[in-house]
């Protein structure tokens, strides 16, 4: 955890916040392909790994919030949280190999659609089908507790369903994570993340 922790003040000291990528860029040795979302939190694009010709999915900071220290730590965190979570339904971060000269995070492309699309599409849904997408979420749910995690963002948008119906949590930015929560400022601490219609009364 102190070498992680050094790793990640490391860069948030040293490296740069990226530009803005566009489609056909070479960016770090990946190819940009097209952004699959943008957000006043950041900005999400569909690359392929020129060394392993490999889809993968790259996240960088929102442009508007980079002169902010405390939600850079956050972002970087994403990261750090990813690689301790070991499961089938948590997202996967993909290991870099290259010298990294941005601040952004790569992770393994789910090729499917999130939850709320599975539902637009699916408005009568069999029971069993529901209660395996549940179970699925829940065994998700249940690898963050066990590292003394709370995602504290679950909802349809952050749930991707890929085609062979394997169902992963994704978006690590809200996570709160024991014992670091602890050590915040105290504004920081009252400050709530997630979203407020799936947060718990």
């Amino acid at each position: 955890p102190t070498r992680d922790s050094d790793e990640i003040y490391q860069q948030l000291t040293e490296l740069p916040c990226p530009p803005i990528l566009e489609a056909r860029m070479n960016f770090d040795g990946f190819k940009i392909i097209r952004e699959v979302h943008a957000s006043s939190r950041s900005h999400v694009y569909l690359a392929i790994d020129a060394d392993t010709d490999t889809k993968v999915v790259i996240k960088t900071p929102s442009i508007d919030l980079q002169g902010d220290p405390a939600y850079l730590e956050r972002f970087l965190m994403e990261e750090w949280i990813a690689r301790r979570i070991d499961s089938a339904h948590v997202l996967k971060p993909c290991l870099q190999t290259r010298k990294r000269n941005f601040i952004y995070i790569v992770t393994e492309f789910v090729d499917g659609q999130t939850l709320t699309q599975w539902m637009i599409d699916n408005p009568k849904p069999a029971l069993e089908t529901v209660r395996g997408i549940v179970e699925q979420i829940a065994k998700g749910v249940q690898a963050f507790h066990r590292m003394e995690m709370l995602h504290q963002d679950l909802r349809p948008d952050n749930i991707m369903i890929d085609g062979a119906g394997t169902v992963k949590i994704i978006d690590f930015g809200s996570t709160r994570v024991a014992g670091v929560m602890e050590n915040a400022a105290p504004g920081e601490q009252t400050h709530l993340l997630g979203t407020a219609q799936y947060t718990a009364p």
